[in-house]
């Protein structure tokens, strides 16, 4: 299916690490739901190289934004990585997806499970009132390799500061050892209790959305089913929703 393109101008550019970097533009896009994606890309040897990408912006906005890992021989992130202020960028005409929160059903607890990039659409979700009106509790946990990919610190404090009864905020760091946060695996570390040690049990009032890895997805959907819980599925709501970063 032919992708119509918009073009717009790139705002800035945030370098959380060499390699992670976020990225402003303007916002010319229809109207989108918070947790859909978008495909960006660039005019490249007289063609428009793309890649999906989730919005962290939220509707309300003026602006998009998405993250993403600058891959050296990547086909379109290196370029990324080089643009500045007012360069031109391409972004397809609508964005798409069900990982959006009327695909959630209700419960008590809401659980946002992200490694690396995938942390960005739930601060898109998070920037919206729904999840906030719909749930008591929020439980929010980012997994990373090195402390520098926690990103968007300053917008989880915000986050924090408005919801200071409603919402638990866990980082866990695998390969440094972190004052504050969890040196473990997501899924290692609700096995051993560490995590519900913090923010409370798992239990069938909870909704869990998952985004990131696919190797972590996996094993949370495995985990969960050990509690009784299952996917949501149009067909069969359930209390998992996913998204998986390739």
């Amino acid at each position: 299916m032919a992708i119509n393109w918009i073009e717009s101008k790139v705002i800035d550019q945030t370098h959380w690490t060499d390699e992670l970097v976020s990225i402003k533009f303007e916002n010319k896009i229809p109207a989108y739901t918070a947790g859909q994606f978008t495909k960006i890309g660039l005019k490249l040897d007289g063609e428009i190289i793309s890649r999906p990408y989730s919005l962290v912006s939220a509707p309300h906005e003026d602006f998009l934004e998405v993250i993403y890992v600058s891959v050296p021989d990547g086909k379109l992130t290196p370029h990324l990585q080089k643009l500045k202020k007012d360069d031109l960028i391409y972004v397809m005409d609508k964005s798409s997806g069900f990982f959006v929160m009327d695909e959630v059903p209700d419960g008590d607890k809401l659980w946002l499970i992200a490694t690396g990039t995938g942390l960005g659409v739930f601060i898109s979700l998070l920037k919206t009132d729904e999840p906030w009106n719909r749930f008591k509790e929020i439980v929010l946990i980012h997994g990373v390799r090195t402390s520098g990919e926690l990103a968007y610190q300053n917008q989880i404090k915000e986050f924090e500061k408005n919801h200071p009864n409603q919402l638990t905020y866990l980082q866990t760091v695998t390969r440094e050892n972190i004052e504050n946060t969890i040196n473990a695996r997501i899924p290692d570390a609700i096995k051993d209790k560490t995590i519900t040690n913090l923010c409370g049990e798992i239990n069938n009032s909870s909704q869990f959305m998952l985004c990131g890895n696919p190797d972590m997805i996996n094993a949370m959907v495995d985990l969960l089913g050990e509690y009784g819980l299952e996917r949501n599925r149009r067909s069969k709501p359930g209390n998992i929703t996913l998204e998986k970063y390739w």
